[in-house]
């Protein structure tokens, strides 16, 4: 969708199809030095923004066409929304606001790669549950709040693909059946574990 409307303002080129990719990877590389330099020094969050800058893999993402760029801008962004909402920030601690921003970036991350999102979740969880400055009942609550979130940024889109007559919408990419279901729990889904 980011390329998408970059192209419809800017019109169809490599360059207005490339440099929403690149931008990503330069917010990508922003976004994990501020939540490096936030709990450690200033030294140790620019080494993380240099490592993702210099990684073969994020290099490659970052100057193609794929959702991949995205995914990750959104997944660092969800890390650096549970940092806040758990961290040392006396104006900030325990701020439902910060997490329920995390369950939004998850969904968003949902709907550039489906499940292959929801990877970062156990390790969002646990840095929640076991760092919250509140108490069990609240960690709780909002820990459900941020997934109401992440569910409703998440499902609205399958949601309509799904109640949207088959033989009225463009066929759904890489699902056997039309099925947006099947690509989420199947190609887009397990099948990434699998291999299939």
């Amino acid at each position: 969708w980011i390329t998408g409307l970059s192209v419809r303002i800017f019109g169809l080129s490599s360059w207005s199809v490339l440099v929403p990719q690149a931008l990503m990877g330069v917010a990508s590389v922003g976004l994990l030095y501020a939540a490096v330099k936030r709990v450690a020094a200033l030294g140790a969050g620019l080494i993380a923004g240099a490592a993702l800058a210099l990684t073969p893999v994020a290099v490659l993402i970052f100057r193609f066409n794929n959702p991949d760029a995205l995914l990750v801008l959104v997944l660092i962004g969800a890390a650096y929304a549970t940092q806040r909402a758990a961290g040392t920030d006396l104006a900030e601690r325990g701020a439902t606001r910060w997490l329920v921003l995390a369950g939004v970036l998850v969904g968003i991350g949902f709907l550039a790669k489906m499940l292959q999102a929801f990877l970062v979740l156990p390790a969002l969880t646990a840095a929640w549950l076991l760092a919250a400055p509140v108490g069990w009942w609240r960690r709780i609550r909002d820990l459900l709040l941020a997934g109401l979130a992440m569910l409703v940024s998440a499902g609205w889109w399958v949601l309509v693909v799904e109640l949207w007559p088959a033989d009225s919408r463009p066929y759904i990419g890489g699902s056997q059946n039309n099925s947006v279901l099947e690509l989420v729990f199947g190609y887009n889904g397990f099948g990434r574990l699998t291999g299939d």
